[in-house]
């Protein structure tokens, strides 16, 4: 077999694993019958499924892009009809999800070996279920061929990190932030099915891509902006503006999903879930699935500027309003929630700013700095026998030696320090979002203006997390005592550390662009693009704008300013925070401490706008229905039944009274004909 045909054994390997694991949980009856609680088949299938990653990497390189129909499971009658199918498509952008998405779930199903030791193992199986099911619905996305089957797996992404963010059920906290999670991304995407179904009502197809010699609906749009497209239909409006509806359409998921404003509320609370899980949430799976879905339908994005400066404005604004509120938290797996948040926005900021790649780019990144601060948070809290409060902690440097430096790494990444992975990637964001919008667009600049901003506030609050939790005087007993971490949480940290201090070597465009040098790896791996959509927009989106593509001084200048801005935010962090006894500085901010440790008081708001004005349209909704849907409905009933009450009186079985009233009934007509024959002749 070729190595394409082993492409959906990456998907059904995962899945095994959760078969296994749940079929345990469900005949075993409780009882524990698989070694290490169930991991050992998920460590297996994840295994398998990165080294046919890694090929299919490696064949993607030699081949090119794959597309292949699997299965049709449903197809209109005639000709003008859709066919709705299951499909693979494994093409640059999918080749490197997957091994982005592999790596970190066995990562993680290797830490949760000693993260969830002390779990009852009656639990585990499920637990273990439930990443086996997490991985394989999140590499069926990525790995989907249409938008209806990428719906699909969407949304059992959504089911799977409702199911572990609440694996704690018997607590009140988990199972409520498991039903805000799932509610609030709910919302989201009811606009995205409304969206799938006006692709599927515009242009007859929800194909990605025509490698497979599919029609595919971002090069059926770019044809009808031209005029060369038949039977588009746009339902009255002109083309442009339908599909910047249908794009905003897609979006409304995209945003629940990445957790952008205004439907990010859910994430913070999702750190109710285990360490490990918050980790696969954050870095490669549900939320990483809002920006590749974004970059995947980037063929029809690229040909909707006005859907783009609105995408950068969202990821813009989320981008600094997530990490103002980073600033003040107390936990340390809360920081990193905003932090999560911020830096979706800056991915968003990318796509929304005409830098695909950039966008990609720090989607790699930030996968590998993100699980590893996780999973470092999660070797903290283990040592702290729970505690997740930062002020509780302290002196950990030396006590948690290998811990520290990884967390330094991934630290370092994330506040966007040179030669970190991180100022490689958020840099060329901001370089590409500021050298399009200084292409006439005031929305991008704006969009700029606060993504570079957000950049000295992440400076701050990451440093201010590391400085608390590891440098110091231990302010607890348990700090001063920590629990001791075995190799299968070491091992870990190691390599995502590794990871987050190299990654970014992937893409120097700084180097590219001041020596000449052919260093961008990412950008002529993704620029196969255009030869898969045949997009002239697109092209030109990968690409940098007219008169910046020259080796000037501009990208220079733009990382010189995104590094002074981190430094500023890290020596700021060091000056108030690097002391044996730290004072709580962020407490004289006043008011605007309380406004950002309460979140802006979103929660509250969401819940009066519920109560209020939700539950007065539920409550009257539920009247119409009652006295108008449902009385309409019951009138005619009962007028039926009355009616029908007082005829069936005439049926007595008696026949002298029907031959009387077939007597009276004659007379009746005779007297009508007598009265009026004229009228009815």
């Amino acid at each position: 077999m070729a190595a394409f045909d082993y492409a959906p054994v990456i998907v059904l390997l995962p899945f095994l694993s959760f078969l296994v694991a749940i079929g345990t949980a469900i005949f075993a009856r409780g009882k524990n019958v698989l070694p290490k609680g169930g991991a050992l088949p998920g460590i297996v299938a994840m295994a398998g499924a990165l080294l046919l990653s890694i090929w299919m990497f490696v064949t993607v390189e030699a081949q090119g892009a794959y597309d292949q129909t699997l299965y049709t499971w449903a197809s209109g009658p005639g000709e003008g009809t859709f066919t709705l199918t299951f499909g693979v498509l494994v093409d640059q952008l999918s080749a490197m999800m997957l091994v982005i998405v592999t790596l970190v779930s066995l990562l993680v199903h290797v830490f949760s070996l000693g993260y969830m030791n002390d779990e009852d193992e009656t639990g585990l199986p499920r637990y273990y279920a439930g990443l086996g099911l997490f991985s394989a619905s999140m590499l069926g996305f990525v790995v989907a061929d249409n938008l209806l089957m990428a719906f699909m797996f969407f949304e059992l992404v959504g089911l799977c990190s409702w199911l572990l963010i609440g694996f704690w059920f018997r607590e009140p906290g988990p199972p409520s932030a498991a039903k805000k999670a799932f509610l609030v991304t709910r919302f989201g995407d009811y606009f995205f099915l409304i969206g799938v179904v006006a692709v599927f009502a515009t242009f007859g197809t929800s194909q990605f891509s025509p490698i497979g010699g599919m029609e595919a609906f971002p090069v059926l749009a770019e044809e009808a902006l031209t005029g060369s497209a038949e039977g588009i239909n746009t339902f009255g409006f002109d083309a442009a503006t339908w599909f910047n509806i249908v794009g905003l359409l897609v979006l409304g998921g995209v945003v629940g999903k990445s957790a952008q404003f205004p439907l990010h509320t859910w994430l913070p609370d999702a750190m109710e879930g285990p360490t490990p899980v918050s980790a696969l949430i954050h870095a490669a799976t549900m939320v990483a699935a809002g920006v590749f879905l974004v970059a995947r339908m980037y063929g029809f994005y690229a040909l909707i500027p006005t859907t783009l400066a609105i995408i950068a404005f969202i990821g813009g604004f989320t981008a600094l309003f997530a990490a103002t509120m980073g600033v003040v938290k107390r936990e340390i797996k809360q920081v990193l929630a905003y932090s999560t948040i911020s830096q979706y926005g800056y991915m968003m900021l990318a796509l929304g700013g005409g830098g695909y790649v950039a966008a990609t780019f720090h989607l790699m990144t930030h996968a590998f700095f993100k699980a590893l601060l996780f999973l470092g948070a999660g070797s903290v809290i283990i040592a702290m026998h729970h505690n997740e409060n930062m002020w509780d902690m302290g002196g950990l440097k030396e006590r948690m030696p290998v811990t520290y430096y990884t967390f330094l790494s991934g630290s370092l990444a994330l506040a966007g320090i040179f030669p970190f992975a991180g100022f490689w990637s958020k840099d060329e964001v901001l370089y590409e979002t500021l050298v399009h919008g200084l292409g006439g667009s005031p929305l991008l600049l704006a969009a700029y203006a606060m993504g570079l901003l957000a950049v000295f506030f992440t400076g701050f609050y990451t440093f201010r997390m590391v400085l608390l939790t590891f440098h110091g005087e231990p302010r607890s007993e348990t700090a001063r005592n920590p629990h001791g971490v075995r190799w299968n949480v070491k091992g870990p940290l190691v390599v995502l550390g590794v990871l987050a201090a190299t990654a970014g070597f992937a893409n120097l465009v700084p180097v590219e662009k001041l020596t000449g040098a052919n260093v961008d790896f990412l950008h002529d791996w993704l620029y196969h693009g255009p030869e898969t959509l045949n997009g002239e927009h697109y092209s030109t989106l990968l690409h940098d704008v007219a008169g910046y593509t020259a080796a000037d001084f501009s990208v220079l200048i733009s990382a010189a300013v995104s590094l002074g801005m981190a430094l500023a935010g890290v020596g700021l962090a060091w000056m108030l925070y690097n002391d044996p006894s730290p004072e709580e500085h962020t407490a004289k901010l006043g008011a605007v401490k309380d406004l950002w440790y309460h979140n802006y008081y979103q929660d509250e708001f969401q819940v009066w706008l519920a109560e209020t004005g939700g539950l007065g349209i539920a409550r009257g909704s539920d009247k119409f229905d009652q006295g108008v849907v449902d009385g309409v409905v019951n009138g005619v009933s009962s007028v039926s039944l009355f009616s029908g009450s007082r005829v069936k009186r005439v049926q007595t079985g008696v026949v002298s009274n029907y031959a009387a009233l077939l007597t009276l009934g004659v007379v009746v007509l005779m007297v009508a004909l007598g009265l009026y024959g004229g009228w009815f002749l």
